[in-house]
């Protein structure tokens, strides 16, 4: 979860990979999808991998805040799927940018770290269905959330019949864990699990304005991106939005 140091090296590393591939791959897919990344340093090559192999879904990649100028411009997307964790100011501009997004009725698919994103935008914990509480913009001890690397998560699967878990089963994970996060009551719970390093709650979906939203707590690096399981979540997540 922390955002300096090697992981900012890292970060750094891999705007220069994404330039080098020009952040895009499209193919045949039925589904157009923008993946938004930045402020948070990842596995870039796996994770590019993961998306090349889902199935019936073209591609772009871009960072924050160009993902603003790029939806300004007219580029239209059927789902955007966030893996950002973006801690600069957004502007109104910005902000009216991706509330429009909500009113078009775009699918919307938050990944990890983005639950930490734009942590004093107050309206940001309404579109995601929760939050990632950094200690630097919460003054109560309490209610700091906090993370743990490498568990083994067993995850249940709540609604085996919900769109974004159909025709999977319990299954287990390496990933990284976030607890004491906040999320909101309105929203549907989707995975579980009992690990003590993790909410219980790993994953729900909600709507907003005229928008499907899915947020997924895994997704921390490569033997994430890689796992079977979490690939038909993200693969399910996207095409139950888009719909």
């Amino acid at each position: 979860m922390k955002h300096f140091g090697l992981n900012r090296f890292l970060f750094l590393l891999s705007l220069l990979v994404l330039a080098t591939m020009g952040c895009k791959q499209k193919g045949d897919g039925h589904i157009d999808l923008l993946v938004v990344t930045g402020g948070h340093a990842y596995d870039t090559a796996e994770f590019i991998q993961m998306f090349e192999a889902l199935p019936g879904i073209s591609f772009e990649m871009v960072l924050k805040p160009d993902a603003w100028k790029m939806l300004d411009a007219g580029k239209e997307f059927d789902v955007i799927a966030f893996y950002d964790m973006w801690m600069e100011p957004i502007s109104e501009e910005e902000k009216n940018t991706f509330l429009n997004e909500f009113e078009k009725g775009t699918g919307i698919v938050f990944m990890h770290h983005c639950l930490a994103s734009h942590p004093v935008w107050q309206e940001y914990v309404q579109l995601v269905g929760g939050k990632y509480n950094h200690e630097d913009f919460t003054p109560d001890t309490n209610l700091r959330s906090d993370f743990m690397h490498d568990i083994v998560l067993q995850v249940r699967v709540v609604d085996k019949n919900h769109p974004v878990t159909l025709g999977m089963e319990d299954f287990e994970i390496l990933d990284e864990g976030y607890s004491n996060t906040t999320q909101l009551s309105g929203v549907q719970n989707l995975l579980e699990t009992t690990h003590p390093d993790c909410d219980a709650c790993i994953g729900w979906t909600h709507s907003v304005k005229n928008s499907k939203v899915v947020y997924l707590m895994g997704g921390h690096d490569k033997h994430a991106y890689e796992n079977p399981s979490f690939r038909k979540l993200v693969s399910n997540a996207i095409n139950y939005t888009k719909q």
